[in-house]
């Protein structure tokens, strides 16, 4: 079995308060230096992002959100319209991108993590940082685990799997 390589991609302004969870997951994610794994963090996604996404296996994208009370996992697909060229790229836009430029694409995922407060400061809230605690804990187990790993979107949440592939419907 060969070695799946990652790219984990955390993103948000850390001048926003909980905005700024996907980046500081991201940058702890890289400070472990695991095989296979690379980890960016970015204030926002860009196009130059595409080149990176086109020559790994799976990728996972970490953003705070302003809805729901949870930690979402979310499959991802490709955009097939036209990609906006501006300031502003949805991780299934940049897919899309890379789909476009480099006719290929990796498994994606969306890691969406529920913000409380969205204000000017760079600290989370209380439940921003323990949800931060658990991803972590979580992809930590995920990207060493000895088996491929597959995410269970039925049910929310990281699985162990020899088949990559999410399941064909979600309940």
């Amino acid at each position: 079995m060969t070695e799946m390589s990652w790219l984990l991609i955390g993103y948000g302004s850390l001048l926003r308060g909980d905005d700024g969870v996907g980046q500081r997951i991201a940058a702890a994610v890289a400070d472990w230096q695991l095989p296979g794994v690379r980890s960016l963090p970015r204030h926002q996604l860009t196009p130059e992002l595409a080149e990176s996404l086109a020559y790994v296996d799976l990728a996972l994208f970490v953003d705070a959100s302003l809805q729901g009370t949870e930690v979402r996992i979310e499959p991802l697909s490709a955009d097939s319209g036209p990609t906006v060229m501006g300031h502003y790229l949805t991780p299934s836009s940049l897919l899309g991108m890379t789909q476009w430029l480099y006719e290929r694409c990796p498994q994606a995922w969306l890691i969406s993590i529920p913000g409380q407060d969205f204000g000017l400061g760079d600290t989370l809230s209380e439940s921003v940082e323990e949800a931060m605690t658990q991803v972590l804990h979580r992809l930590r187990d995920w990207f060493m685990a000895a088996n491929r790993p597959v995410l269970d979107v039925r049910s929310e949440s990281l699985l162990l799997s020899s088949d990559l592939n999410p399941p064909d419907s979600v309940e």
